[in-house]
């Protein structure tokens, strides 16, 4: 009776915790709204931002220039992409977001709850970005020059009108004699550059390279990532450029040369000054569900980045086994050298955390090495894992009564036959629970790959929730996903600690059927 009582309580638990989950979204979906024109700002002078809290993008340097318009801004905050920035401008969060005249304007269209400040804060251009004083910049620079103007104001009308249908970039046919060049792309930030229906980077910044490519004869491979770690992939030599809307500024010109391609400006996005109406919340929760889903078939998207997650955590979670039992055998001779050098490796990786471990191992240790970013995410949740798992193997080799190894030896057995026959099995069922238990943390912890450019599960809700800037179903699709797959991990753990506990095995007596 005792057993019913607690299953049914810990499912009451679970429903408590979808509702609550469901309740803390619900004010993140947007109303559908209507307007032929742009909204009225709630502020429409500098002024009126005294005291409050202006957004800015991670790498965007652009406090002075704020505070040169706004000097009683009170502070700024920071995020990884547009749609954390927006959903934290509608909510209240912030106060007033910086954004460059491109996204701000099809923002301004496309949000009616938001509207731009009517004056601009300055005026540059945006670029392309190149290493300080890369021999290839002058090329594209020519290059670029060659595009007739006409092309380019066409393109931009393209990219920055209202149909979504030529919205397409050209096939690389071109024979690509000069090679191939890598870039770092933004991949959130239309229409710059943002992924299309089946996730490819499109944008007026993924053509006009494209069409640079095409002038130079080279092929291009676009890495799409955050804005806050297209900088840094140049400067580590993994990309030979970035783009995504990036604007040229006196402090970037000190680490980065550019080709200029367009005017821009920098622009503040306030809240609409007053509320637009609502089509009501059920059909405002039918919208949010079909631009999540079904538009352009965006569960593919969740689907594989699902995938990702899983071959990263499994892969990661063996090879990671792998390592942790090497490095129990090689621990066991007990050779000082070794020893010390398996403590430095388990303190440095139990002391960072694992998205900074990832981040190193990307722009650092393989930044001129062009790997794969899922193959730099299983290196480093291998290093991860195997950390752990030789610290719960270990403590239980050193948890085995030494009198049985001291016996082993006493009958011949030598000092390697006494771990493998006599150790080593009565180790297995004592920790293989624990083990189990932190491979099922390492899954949840893959979450943060995205940070190295993996389309993870995390990470393509994240590029869904920038296309639809609505938070409710993506968020919530991507914690059922994960709470789903923890509970079907846990009940697996579960069952083997059952077979392996002696408690729990059926009772057989010899001679009786």
């Amino acid at each position: 009776m005792r057993f019913f009582t607690r299953k049914t309580n810990h499912r009451r638990s679970v429903l408590c915790f979808l509702i609550a989950l469901m309740l803390c979204l619900l004010a993140a979906v947007p109303a559908a709204v209507s307007a032929e024109e742009m909204s009225k700002p709630e502020y429409s002078k500098f002024s009126g931002l005294d005291g409050k809290t202006v957004g800015m993008l991670t790498g965007a340097p652009f406090e002075d220039l704020i505070r040169s318009q706004a000097p009683g801004v009170k502070e700024f905050q920071y995020f990884g992409a547009k749609a954390d920035m927006q959903m934290a401008l509608k909510n209240g969060k912030i106060d007033a977001m910086l954004l460059n005249n491109a996204v701000g304007v099809l923002t301004a269209n496309n949000y009616h709850e938001l509207a731009l400040m009517p004056e601009p804060l300055g005026e540059t251009d945006f670029g392309f970005a190149f290493n300080k004083g890369s021999v290839e910049r002058s090329k594209w620079q020519d290059a670029f020059d060659k595009i007739p103007v006409a092309d380019r104001q066409d393109m931009w009308d393209k990219w920055t009108g209202t149909d979504e249908s030529i919205k397409t970039i050209p096939e690389q046919s071109w024979p690509g004699e000069n090679g191939t060049v890598r870039v770092a792309s933004c991949d959130s930030l239309p229409p710059m550059s943002y992924r299309g229906d089946k996730g490819e980077l499109i944008g007026y910044d993924i053509e006009m390279i494209l069409l640079i490519a095409k002038e130079l004869d080279v092929h291009v491979v676009f890495d799409g990532m955050e804005f806050s770690s297209v900088m840094p992939s140049v400067a580590s030599g993994k990309a030979l450029l970035g783009n995504g809307s990036i604007v040229i500024s006196d402090e970037r010109k000190e680490s980065f040369d550019f080709v200029p391609y367009c005017p821009a400006q920098y622009v503040l996005m306030v809240r609409a000054a007053q509320d637009q109406p609502s089509q009501g919340f059920w059909s405002d929760l039918k919208t949010s569900f079909y631009k999540t889903f079904v538009k352009d078939s965006r569960y593919q998207m969740i689907l594989s980045g699902l995938g990702l997650t899983l071959l990263i955590g499994v892969l990661s979670g063996f090879l990671g086994l792998l390592l942790a039992l090497g490095l129990v055998f090689v621990r066991y001779r007990n050779h000082r050298g070794i020893n010390r050098a398996i403590q430095v490796y388990t303190s440095l990786v139990s002391g960072i955390p694992a998205v900074v471990i990832l981040m190193v191992l990307y722009y650092i240790v393989f930044g001129k090495i062009q790997a794969p970013a899922v193959v730099v995410a299983i290196i480093g949740f291998t290093l991860i894992f195997g950390a752990r798992a030789f610290g719960v193997i270990w403590n239980t080799v050193g948890a085995i009564d030494a009198g049985q190894r001291e016996a082993a030896l006493a009958l011949g057995y030598s000092e390697k036959q006494a771990f493998r026959e006599i150790i080593m099995p009565q180790v297995h069922p004592r920790c293989l629970h624990i083990v189990l238990s932190q491979f099922v943390s390492l899954m949840k912890e893959t979450s943060v790959a995205g940070f190295i450019t993996v389309l993870e599960l995390t990470r393509a809700g994240d590029l869904i929730r920038s296309r639809t800037m609505q938070a409710f179903f993506p968020l919530l699709s991507v914690a059922l996903i994960y709470f789903v797959l923890t509970r079907i991990l846990l009940a697996l753990v579960r069952l083997l600690n059952q077979r392996l506990d002696k408690k729990h095995r059926a009772r057989l007596i010899k001679g009786v059927d």
